[in-house]
């Protein structure tokens, strides 16, 4: 294990079993439904102890290397789909419950309105959350105040964060990884999941997380 890794390990559990709470008490019925996991990956489903059945879980992912990173992937069987990250190959309505988790900050924002509405069609409801912007450290580097500084000179600053110094990236990794990260606003959430219910994860009494709650309505047959 690495050392950016034993660092932001214990940081994450605690904040991922605590969304997992979240996540059962918001959806109570969860333990029989059919999941979409977003982008996600076999590593959230070892660690946020949920009672799913692993087989009712597929996971949409553009790269296999994300699914698989940190999994214990003896521990069960969770169907895994690699997909354009645009449109997801599942009937409307598939799912019962579809998860984003810290996934859409890294879509690029003309990408995003459409993925959305990708969300609502493959499943009756939605769950995603994303990092706030508002929140001064940016989780991804665990550096304050990166996230508000002008691109440019952020993208100098990461060069020192504690993400570069313990994970050793590769320039290119860098540069994609930092250039392929925004943090939404509280408004952008909104323009996205216009009907949605908003509520927040906190750290030290600020909002540090997004959570957003979509109930799509089905479409009216037609000539109704």
């Amino acid at each position: 294990m690495s050392l950016w890794h034993q660092v932001i390990g214990p940081i994450t559990r605690h904040f991922r079993l605590r969304r997992g709470k979240f996540i059962l008490k918001a959806f109570p019925g969860i333990a029989s439904m059919r999941i979409c996991d977003l982008g996600g990956s076999r590593h959230f489903w070892d660690k946020i102890e949920l009672p799913i059945p692993r087989g009712q879980i597929t996971i949409y992912n553009v790269d296999d290397g994300e699914v698989q990173q940190g999994a214990d992937v003896s521990a069960g069987d969770i169907k895994t789909v690699i997909y354009d990250g645009q449109h997801i190959p599942a009937p409307d309505r598939f799912f019962d419950l579809l998860i984003c988790n810290s996934v859409i900050e890294h879509v690029p924002r003309e990408q995003r309105k459409a993925l959305a509405e990708e969300m609502r069609r493959v499943s009756k409801l939605v769950f995603c959350q994303t990092p706030a912007w508002s929140f001064p450290f940016e989780p991804h580097f665990l550096m304050p105040f990166v996230h508000w500084l002008p691109r440019r000179l952020g993208y100098l600053l990461i060069h020192v964060s504690p993400w570069r110094l313990l994970s050793h990236p590769d320039a290119p990794t860098i540069r994609n990884y930092y250039w392929g990260t925004r943090l939404l606003r509280r408004a952008e959430i909104d323009a996205l999941f216009p009907a949605a219910d908003v509520t927040f994860e906190r750290a030290m009494g600020m909002v540090k997380s997004y959570y957003v709650i979509d109930r799509p309505r089905q479409a009216a047959p037609a000539g109704s």
